[in-house]
Parts: structure tokens; sequence; C-alpha cells
């Protein structure tokens, strides 16, 4: 049996547009929760960590476009200059889609450094955004966020991996 159901080549894949729909909701829920004040600062940004993630394990699923609603989305909940999150988001999105290649052979403390560097990308762009707006923040507790979302990288990483894995 040359094309027996056991061994057929292209096995029906596990589609991760589930996984991606209910990640993007709970990194969307948890960035408009409500925080104390002295835990305000280290809020990690939940919604480019988890789109970093699904561009680097499906790049096919997530795009620019789909950055830039979700970034729309944020800027609505959050109150936040309409573009704001947005142009972050797809910039951000764009230099993780050139450095794919490296994230695959990348050990987790590399990709952790990688997704710092990316996050503190974006914060630079929000913050260069508000300085222009003339909402500049005089303290460097602006750019926090990336270090919390580089310590909860690995946490992120492993819990969604298994939606990508066959």
């Amino acid at each position: 049996p040359f094309l027996s159901p056991l061994r057929c080549p292209v096995a029906n894949p596990r589609s991760p547009f589930l996984a991606i729909i209910w990640s993007l909701s709970a990194a969307l829920l948890m960035s408009i929760l409500p925080l104390p004040d002295a835990l305000q600062a280290w809020r990690p940004e939940w919604v480019m960590l988890v789109l970093i993630f699904w561009v680097m394990h499906a790049p096919s699923w997530v795009g620019f476009w789909f950055a830039f609603a979700m970034g729309l989305l944020l800027d609505t909940f959050l109150a936040s200059p309409m573009g704001l999150h947005a142009l972050a988001l797809v910039l951000v999105i764009y230099v993780t889609r050139m450095t794919q290649r490296w994230s695959g052979i990348f050990s987790v403390r590399q990709t952790t450094a990688l997704v710092f560097l990316l996050i503190l990308f974006g914060r630079f762009v929000t913050y260069a955004v508000l300085s222009l707006r003339g909402e500049v923040l005089p303290n460097l507790s602006y750019f926090l966020p990336a270090v919390a979302s580089a310590l909860i990288w690995p946490t992120v990483l492993l819990s969604l991996r298994r939606w990508t894995q066959r």
C-alpha cells in the first residue's frame, strides 16, 4: 500500500490559529488589567512578546497587518494616541522577521537577549513619538518594561511553544 492512511505524508497539520487568537487575547487582557502603582512601571509588553513569539514560530500566520491591527486595539484599550502602539508593533515585527533565521538556532538565553533588544527598540519608538508630541518622560523608568519582558520571555516561550510542535 503506497498511500496507506497511516503513512500519509501530509497528515493534517495542527493549525495555530486558535492558539494565536487565545494567546493574543490573553496578552491584551494582561496589558489592560490594573496594577498597583509600584508595579506599573514593570508591566511587560505582553502583546509585543506574544507577537514576537508567533512571528518567530508561525511567520505565515502573523504579519504586519496583524501587528497593525493589534496595535490599534492596544491604542484603543490604553487610550494612547491612535497609531502609537501600531507603529511600534509593525516596526518590531519588521525587525523580528529580519532576525527570524537566527532565532531558530539561538539558545533560550540568546533569544531572550534578542527579545530584550526588540522590545527596547519598540519602547524607543514610542518614546520618540511621545517626545515629538511634547509628552517627554524625564526618567528612564519608561524602559523598564523591556527588562520585565526579557525576564518573562522564557515562560512565554515555553508556554506557547507546545502549540507549534506537531
